[in-house]
């Protein structure tokens, strides 16, 4: 479990995958889920969760108190947008807080499955 805190003044983390090399790392998580706990978050605070679903189609969430996302951990890039990008760095009360928790599997045959209608995303996205 992680528990992240992303600066206001613009703070992001950029596109990734939480499980980019799977098995060949030793890394058996599966899915990806993410509770906001940001009760007083309002649309102009920023921090969005950035999910690639399909080759044209992205989604935005905002990581409002109590919103719970998941996803797989193997195949779904996804990026945080920036954080109160217009507050100072220094104000705490624009700090977003996201706690993680990734779940593994034990079925390693479904880790970056060939046959899953996600398999092309990263070369999709990293590819640009």
């Amino acid at each position: 479990a992680k528990l992240a805190v992303t600066s206001p003044g613009g703070s992001v983390y950029p596109m990734h995958i939480d499980n980019p090399e799977g098995l060949a790392m030793g890394d058996t998580r599966k899915l990806t889920c993410i509770l906001y706990l940001n009760p007083s978050h309002q649309p102009l605070d920023g921090g969005e969760l950035q999910l690639v679903v399909e080759k044209d189609k992205i989604i935005n969430l905002t990581p409002e108190g109590g919103r719970l996302v998941v996803f797989w951990s193997d195949a779904i890039p996804h990026q945080v947008l920036p954080t109160a990008p217009n507050a100072d760095s220094s104000d705490k009360s624009f700090d977003r807080y996201a706690l993680t928790v990734w779940i593994p599997t034990d079925n390693v045959g479904s880790i970056h499955n060939p046959d899953s209608k996600f398999k092309d995303l990263a070369d999709i996205v990293f590819s640009s």
